[in-house]
């Protein structure tokens, strides 16, 4: 098959290397003040300063290469690397080498250096220079390890945005740099160093491995400039690169990409507000007059907003506006209209961007239902239907707004330690393999429930979803089927749990062995499906089932998951925030 992408870098190593849309990725590692700025880690474990003035000298060439990726509208990912202050996150190794080994000072991580702490989150030194700030609706990832994959969720936030191809700057070029690109190699990315941003300690090893970073005809990926992409930039309209399929984005006034877009150039949330169907609240008024005077900018003046900034959602009663989830959303600038009796109809008639509902089985006339993996979000201050039920529901123009949604909730701790306990770790959710190709060019690997047997209409659908509309190839379903079967039969048995758990205490009480029994039952519904689709290269990317309450007390039951409802099927990630997978469904509805 031949990959298209609408921008490349036509002067890269080996070969020029494609900018697609919606899925391109500049990430800058470790342009931190400890490694680039005189008196920091770096500078001490530098045996030179000639060599650290290079260092610092690539904070020019990343700026260049971050206002190109901005103007293009790539996503951008900040590294840092650090420990938590009692460093428990920290190896021994990795402090002792440094002390045993150096004879030309004695100060290694967590002492006190000129900065602060160094290498200690929090410190003065590990923040990003000054010069490359991020801006906020950016990402700033902390990681304990020199590899960016290592014990963070890296993976996730690139997976969950659809992201298969990456550009890398920073330091150091042998360590940090080098361990990333060869960690998001094996993950399945496509990736591109440009080598005129990033450097390092030694030069010898700098200039061995700039080559291996496209050595053996791109064995491990590409190599360009700054200057390159910079004139990509400038050639073409911004935002070029922000740009997702029209039948995903569907090209909603109130879509999370196109209100950002407007806030950046200036209109103000009371507009917003004005302009909805429903009168909004004085309070909804008041946070929006309140937002208007937001005053920070970037480096070069423009506005510097939170990506939920300005956003208008509502949510079903069920959630106390002092809930865990609103919260976090407020504090990300988005705006709460209150509550309403049916959150699909509010987002459907334009009255809000997202809705939040505690509903199992999303309405079909929603304009895309998402139900969200089980305990990935807090269900504290939200009236649950039973203490064993956590699943939610976001409502929202598209899939893609759905899912950027959650992709940004699922990292925001809350502070409160129980609620936090509550939620699913990262770790505990699958690693997806990445096809750089998307699925509309690589396809994808699909299996049809069939436990239950499926009408004629639905499976003719299917069948014309893949022989119409998508690349895809059918897997054996007997596995993911059965699987999927005995989740919604041990999900069925905690239901007659729930019923004693939300019954009047007059009329029934519920045991302890009973809440064993039920939570029992829900962790082993999630480990029979997680195990189906954790079958090497005949595993499936989705399943597609029939609309049923059948279908939604299974994806309830399992973790590590999310679905879509697209007419009378339902898309099941198998793959927990593989967004893009879960994009077959709006695509493949609107194509039919």
């Amino acid at each position: 098959m031949t990959f298209t992408a609408p921008l490349t870098i036509s002067t890269a190593k080996p070969a020029p290397f494609p900018l697609p849309a919606a899925r391109t990725a500049l990430i800058i590692i470790d342009m931190q003040r400890d490694f680039v700025l005189p008196s920091g880690y770096g500078a001490i474990q530098c045996p030179s300063a000639e060599v650290f003035a290079q260092v610092s000298g690539l904070i020019g060439p990343c700026l260049d290469a971050l206002r190109a990726s901005r103007k293009l509208g790539m996503t951008v990912v900040h590294t840092r690397e650090g420990h938590v202050p009692d460093l428990s996150d920290c190896p021994p190794t990795k402090t002792d080498r440094q002390r045993g080994a150096n004879t030309r000072h004695f100060l290694t991580i967590g002492e006190e250096g000129p900065m602060g702490r160094l290498l200690v989150r929090g410190a003065y030194g590990h923040d990003i220079v000054d010069e490359l700030k991020p801006r906020k609706d950016e990402v700033v990832l902390d990681k304990p390890g020199k590899g960016s994959f290592f014990n963070t969720d890296l993976h996730e936030i690139l997976v969950a945005r659809g992201i298969t191809h990456i550009l890398f700057a920073g330091v150091t070029a042998e360590c940090c740099v080098a361990s990333t690109f060869r960690e998001a190699n094996d993950h399945g990315f496509e990736c591109c160093v440009l080598t005129d941003c990033t450097g390092g300690f030694n030069s010898a090893i700098v200039s061995a491995t700039m080559d291996m970073f496209c050595a053996y005809d791109g064995l491990l990926g590409y190599a360009s400039t700054s200057k390159a992409i910079a004139a990509v930039a400038a050639d073409a309209p911004a935002g070029a690169l922000a740009v997702s399929e029209p039948a995903v984005a569907q090209g909603s006034k109130l879509s999370l990409l196109e209100l950002h877009k407007k806030y950046l150039a200036g209109e103000t949330v009371s507009s917003t507000l004005e302009s909805l169907p429903t009168p909004a609240s004085s309070a909804a008024l008041e946070s929006a007059a309140a937002l208007d005077k937001t005053s920070e900018v970037d480096i070069d003046g423009a506005r510097d907003l939170s990506l939920l900034y300005g956003v208008p959602f509502v949510t079903t009663p069920e959630f106390s506006e002092s809930s865990v989830v609103v919260q976090q959303m407020l504090d990300q600038g988005a705006v709460f209209l209150g509550s309403v009796p049916c959150a699909a109809t509010a987002v459907a008639s334009g009255a809000a961007t997202f809705g939040l509902s505690t509903s199992s089985s999303p309405a079909a006339t929603s304009p895309a239902s998402f139900t969200v993996t089980k305990n990935s979000l807090s269900s504290a201050g939200v009236t649950l239907p039973s203490p064993s039920f956590s699943t939610f529901t976001i409502h929202a123009p598209s899939v893609l707004d759905a899912r950027t949604l959650w992709s940004t909730l699922v990292r925001l701790q809350p502070t409160d330690f129980a609620a936090a306990a509550a939620i699913q770790h990262f770790r505990e959710r699958p690693i997806v393999y990445v096809d750089y190709r998307g699925f509309e060019t690589g396809g994808l690997r699909y299996a049809v429930y069939e436990t239950t047997p499926p009408s004629l209409a639905f499976l003719e659908k299917v069948e014309k979803i893949f022989s119409k509309s998508l690349p895809g190839r059918k897997v054996d379903s007997e596995c993911v089927s059965s699987s999927f079967a005995s989740a919604a039969k041990l999900a069925s048995c905690a239901e007659s749990v729930r019923a004693l758990e939300s019954a009047p205490s007059s009329s029934a009480t519920i045991s302890a062995l009973d809440t064993i029994k039920n939570m029992h039952a829900l962790a082993l519904a999630s480990s029979l499906f997680t195990k189906a689709f954790d079958n090497g290269i005949e595993s499936p990317d989705v399943l597609l089932a029939p609309y049923s309450d059948e279908t939604f007390v299974a994806v309830e039951a399992v973790g590590g998951c999310a679905a879509v409802v697209a007419g009378d099927v339902v898309v099941v990630g198998a793959k927990g925030l593989d967004g893009r997978v879960l994009d077959i469904a709006v695509l493949a509805e609107s194509r039919l």
